[in-house]
């Protein structure tokens, strides 16, 4: 059986974004926030892509698209502006917006992303871009449901060899609780 183009760039679609999204599920799941270096490497993409598209033929090409990818360097400008140490009603709704403006955002600068990145992805056969999808969101979901019963596949010394905190249900050993409690 030949494999077509189409499929090869599907999959190739797939797993990229499907490894991203699992990661930033996994973490989100486990320590209820999404990790800085996720925003980052986000940011930068999207400006990358963004500043790709002014000075080539790369898409996107309507300013709909371009103002989408604008909005991970408006949270880099709010989480600057911000004061993470205040407890002020300001520094609070800032928080809250940029909260939001993130959780809103995201899909739509990572299907610009992806659109820009392989512009033939919009072109790919109505079956291979649902499927390129259904990973992405199944995989997400896998990731937060992983994260948040990572006491099952994990312990808390994997934790700590990684360089990362303890979760709050992360175990030393089969049935023994977290030490940090």
């Amino acid at each position: 059986m030949e494999t077509s183009a189409a499929d090869r760039a599907s999959l190739l679609i797939a797993v990229a974004t499907a490894s991203g999204a699992f990661i930033i599920g996994f973490n989100f799941g486990a320590f209820d926030v999404i990790f800085f270096d996720a925003l980052l490497s986000i940011w930068v993409v999207s400006t990358i892509v963004l500043i790709a598209s002014f000075i080539t033929n790369l898409p996107p090409r309507n300013w709909f698209g371009r103002l989408i990818l604008l909005s991970p360097s408006v949270w880099i400008i709010l989480a600057w502006i911000a004061d993470p140490a205040g407890k002020d009603a300001a520094s609070d709704a800032l928080y809250v917006f940029t909260l939001i403006l993130t959780l809103v955002t995201l899909p739509f600068v990572a299907w610009v992303l992806v659109s820009a990145i392989n512009p033939g992805f919009l072109d790919l056969p109505r079956p291979n871009r649902m499927a390129v999808i259904a990973a992405l969101v199944v995989f997400a979901l896998a990731g937060f449901a992983m994260g948040q019963r990572n006491d099952v596949f994990f312990n808390c010394d994997d934790f700590k060899v990684s360089g990362n905190d303890l979760p709050a249900n992360c175990t030393s050993g089969p049935n023994t609780p977290n030490p940090n409690q």
